[in-house]
C-alpha cells in the first residue's frame, strides 16, 4: 500500500534476517505488524467489493464504490506480492502494475460523486455531468499508460535497506492535481447533498460519509514519490507511519461503504445493518482470525521447534470448531445493538421457529397419539381424517396401512364426513354415549370437533372383540380412554388451522408491509425537491398489489381496467405509440409484458414453480379461462390455487416496480 505504491522491501537481506533470528530485530516486528495490517486491510476491502457488488450492483453508487474498493484492492495485493517478491524484475513490475488502482482512483471519485449528486440533488440532470466522469476515466488509463510503460511520471528505484523507491517524474504533478481536484470535488458534492437532504437518518449517514469518504485516498496514495529522499535514513518510521494510517483506513472503509452502499435498496436501516454485522462476522473477523492465526505459525515453529505443517493442521482443525461457536455467541448481542427499539418484537420472531408448531409436527404428535391409543385399547390401527389440499384425507395413521386403504376405498370419506358432521357435539363433561359413535366397516369413527363445534375431521379406531360390549358397542371404559385422546387430537388440529389462519393472514399482508417499507426508505432519502414525484409514484402504494390484481382481472375489458391508476405509470406511457394512443390497450401490453417476462427458461423442469406461477397467469389472465378451469389445468385445489394466485401477482407487481425503475433511469440518463 503506502510503501507498496511508492516503494517494497528489499527481501534478500530480510529473508536472510528472519531465517537467524526471527521476530528479535525491530525493524523486522515493525515490517511483520504491517504486512498483518495489509492482510487485514485486504481481507476487509475485498470483501466489502463482494458483498457490494452482489447486493446493489444496479445502483450507480454501489458501482462507483466499487471500482473505488477494487483499486483499493489491486493496491493492497499488490502489496501482499511484495513483500514475497524477490527478483527485481517481479518487483519492478509489481510496483508498476499497482499503478491501475493509483492512476484510478481519482476518476472513481468523480463517478462517485456524479452519483452521489444525481441520487440525491436536482442540481443538474445525469447528462450533463456525465461528460465529467468519462473525461476522468480517459485521464485514468493515460496515467496509468505512462506509469506502467514510460518513465514520465515515475522511474526508478532507489534502494535503501528493505526499502525499494520510485523516484517522482514531472507528469507526477499532474497526477498529483487530478487526485487532489476529485477529492475535493468529491467533499464538495457531499456537503451539497447534506445541505438538500432532510431526512435525520440520511443527514446522519452522510456526515459518517463526509468523515470517511478519503479511505480509498489514504490506501493508494503514493507517499514515498512525493517525500522523495526526505524519509530514506528511517525505516523504521515509515513503517510506523504507514501502519497508523492502515489502520484509519481499516476502520474508515467499512463505515463508508455503509453510508452509501445499499443507495436504491427499498428496505429499513434495520435489515442493512443486520446484513451488514453478518457480513462482518462471517467475512472479515473470520479471515482476520485465520490470518491472525497462520502469523503465530512461524513464531510457534521457532519457538517450540514443531512442523509448520503440523501446526497449520491443529490451527485449521482449532479455527473450523471455533470460529462458528464464537460467531454464535456473539451474534445476539449485536442483535440486541441493532434492535435496541424494537426488541420484544425481534425477541419473539427469534424464538417464533422454536415455538412454530408445524405440519411434521402435527404429523409426528397425531401418530404418537393414535399409537398409545391402539396400544392401551389392545387394538391394531386406528387413523385420523381431517381437511387437507384436495378435501378430506387421511393425515395420520397407527398399524396397517392396508386396512386404512381398504377402508377409506369402500367407505369414502367424501360421503362418510356428511354423516359425521350431523353426529350431535360430545359433552365434555360427561363420557361419550354410543350415538356418539359411527359405526362403518371394520371401524368405529368420532367425529372431532374445535372448542367453539365447528367440524374438523374424524378419529377411526378398527373393532376388537376386548372392546365391544355384547350388541358390538364400544365398552364405556373404551369411550372414556378415545374421549380423553381424541381432545388432544382436537386441540392440535384446532391450534394447526388456527396457525394456518394467522401464516395466510401475514401473506395477505406482505405486499402491504413492503410497500409501507419501501415508502419509509424513499422518504428518508426524499429532498424537497423529489417530494412531488415520490407522491405521484403509484409502485410505492400499500395499494399497488390490489391495483395490479384488479387490472388483471379486468384484462379483458372493465372498468378496473380502464380507469385504473396504473394507466399513469411511465411504462404505460412509452408503450401509448405503439398501441395506437389507447392508455387501455398500452396498460395491457405492460401487463402482458412484466408476466412475459416471468416465464421460466425451457430448460427448467416443467414442474418446477416458477413454470406453475408463469402457466398459472396466462391462463387466468392472457387466455381468460375461469379459475376452476385453470386448477383443474394445473392439478391443485382451488384453495391451493387461490394461494398459488396471490404469490403470481405479487411477482406481476414486483416486475411492474422493475420496469418503473428501469424508466425513471432511462430518463436521468
Amino acid at each position: 500500500m503506502f510503501l507498496g505504491t511508492g516503494a517494497c522491501y528489499n527481501r534478500g537481506t530480510l529473508y536472510l534476517v528472519r531465517k537467524i533470528d526471527l521476530f528479535t530485530s525491530v525493524a523486522t516486528m515493525v515490517l511483520q505488524i504491517y504486512e498483518l495490517l495489509v492482510s487485514v486491510a485486504l481481507i476487509v476491502t475485498f470483501s466489502l467489493l463482494a458483498y457490494i457488488a452482489l447486493h446493489n450492483w444496479r445502483n450507480e453508487i454501489a458501482r462507483a464504490l466499487c471500482i473505488l474498493l477494487a483499486s483499493t484492492v489491486v493496491i493492497y495485493g499488490g502489496d501482499g506480492l511484495l513483500s514475497r517478491a524477490l527478483q527485481p524484475s517481479t518487483i519492478q513490475f509489481l510496483l508498476r502494475a499497482q499503478w491501475l488502482g493509483i492512476a484510478l482512483i481519482p476518476a472513481a471519485y468523480l463517478h462517485f460523486s456524479q452519483a452521489l449528486a444525481v441520487s440525491y440533488t436536482d442540481s443538474a440532470p445525469q447528462s450533463q455531468r456525465q461528460w465529467l466522469v468519462w473525461v476522468g476515466y480517459g485521464l485514468s488509463l493515460l496515467f496509468f499508460t505512462l506509469a506502467f510503460t514510460t518513465d514520465l511520471i515515475v522511474r526508478g528505484s532507489h534502494k535503501d535497506g528493505m526499502l525499494t523507491q520510485f523516484n517522482a517524474r514531472p507528469v507526477f504533478g499532474g497526477y498529483l492535481l487530478f487526485f487532489l481536484s476529485s477529492m475535493a470535488f468529491t467533499l464538495r458534492t457531499i456537503l451539497q447533498v447534506h445541505q438538500q437532504v432532510v431526512a435525520p437518518a440520511l443527514r446522519r449517514r452522510l456526515k459518517y460519509l463526509g468523515a470517511t469518504f478519503a479511505a480509498p485516498g489514504l490506501a493508494i496514495f503514493p507517499y514515498l514519490v512525493v517525500t522523495g529522499s526526505a524519509i530514506q535514513h528511517s525505516e523504521n518510521f515509515s513503517l510506523i507511519f504507514a501502519s497508523l494510517v492502515t489502520i484509519c483506513v481499516i476502520g474508515m472503509i467499512p463505515v463508508m461503504s455503509y453510508s452509501v452502499a445499499f443507495q436504491g435498496l427499498l428496505v429499513p436501516d434495520r435489515l442493512i445493518k443486520h446484513d451488514f454485522i453478518r457480513w462482518g462476522l462471517y467475512g472479515p473477523v473470520v479471515g482476520v482470525t485465520i490470518i491472525l492465526c497462520f502469523q503465530l505459525i512461524p513464531w510457534l515453529e521457532y519457538k517450540f521447534g514443531l512442523p509448520g505443517d503440523t501446526l497449520i493442521t491443529f490451527a485449521v482443525m482449532i479455527m473450523t470448531v471455533l470460529m462458528p461457536i464464537l460467531i454464535s455467541r456473539i451474534r445476539p448481542y449485536l442483535d440486541t445493538l441493532i434492535y435496541m427499539q424494537d426488541q420484544p418484537e425481534m425477541n419473539y420472531l427469534r424464538d417464533l421457529p422454536r415455538s412454530t408448531f408445524t405440519g411434521a409436527d402435527l404429523r409426528q404428535l397425531l401418530e404418537n397419539t393414535l399409537m398409545v391409543m391402539c396400544g392401551a385399547l389392545a387394538v391394531e390401527t386406528g387413523f385420523v381424517a381431517g381437511p387437507g389440499k384436495g378435501g378430506y384425507t387421511v393425515k395420520a395413521l397407527y398399524g396397517s396401512r392396508r386396512e386404512v386403504k381398504r377402508f377409506v376405498a369402500e367407505y369414502p370419506l367424501t360421503a362418510l364426513i356428511p354423516q359425521l358432521e350431523r353426529i350431535l357435539p360430545r359433552d365434555p363433561t360427561n363420557p361419550p354415549p354410543t350415538e356418539a359413535f359411527l359405526a362403518c366397516g371394520k371401524f368405529f369413527l368420532l367425529p372431532l370437533r374445535s372448542p367453539d363445534g365447528v367440524f374438523m375431521g374424524a378419529l377411526g379406531v378398527i373393532r376388537n372383540e376386548g372392546v365391544l360390549q355384547e350388541n358390538g358397542s364400544l365398552t364405556l371404559e373404551a369411550r372414556c380412554m378415545i374421549d380423553a385422546l381424541a381432545h388432544q387430537i382436537e386441540l392440535a388440529l384446532a391450534t394447526a388451522e388456527m396457525q394456518q389462519r394467522i401464516f395466510d393472514t401475514l401473506r395477505d399482508l406482505g405486499p402491504e408491509m413492503q410497500s409501507l417499507q419501501q415508502l419509509g426508505t424513499r422518504l428518508e432519502k426524499a429532498t424537497p425537491a423529489s417530494l412531488p414525484s415520490l407522491e405521484a409514484d403509484l409502485s410505492l402504494q400499500p395499494q399497488f398489489w390490489q391495483l395490479v390484481k384488479d387490472a388483471l382481472t379486468h384484462y379483458w375489458g372493465g372498468p378496473k381496467l380502464s380507469d385504473s391508476p396504473l394507466l399513469g405509470l411511465r411504462t404505460v406511457q412509452r408503450f401509448l405509440n405503439a398501441q395506437g394512443g389507447s392508455q387501455t390497450r398500452a396498460l395491457q401490453a405492460v401487463l402482458r409484458q412484466a408476466i412475459n417476462n416471468l416465464r421460466p427458461d425451457d430448460q427448467l423442469d416443467p414442474s418446477a414453480q416458477e413454470w406453475l406461477l408463469y402457466n398459472l397467469l396466462e391462463l387466468r389472465f392472457l387466455q381468460g379461462k375461469r379459475n376452476r378451469d385453470v386448477a383443474h389445468r394445473l392439478a391443485m385445489s382451488e384453495s391451493d390455487f387461490y394461494r398459488k394466485q396471490r404469490i403470481a401477482i405479487e411477482e406481476v407487481a414486483r416486475q411492474l416496480v422493475l420496469m418503473e425503475d428501469g424508466e425513471k433511469h432511462s430518463l436521468l440518463h
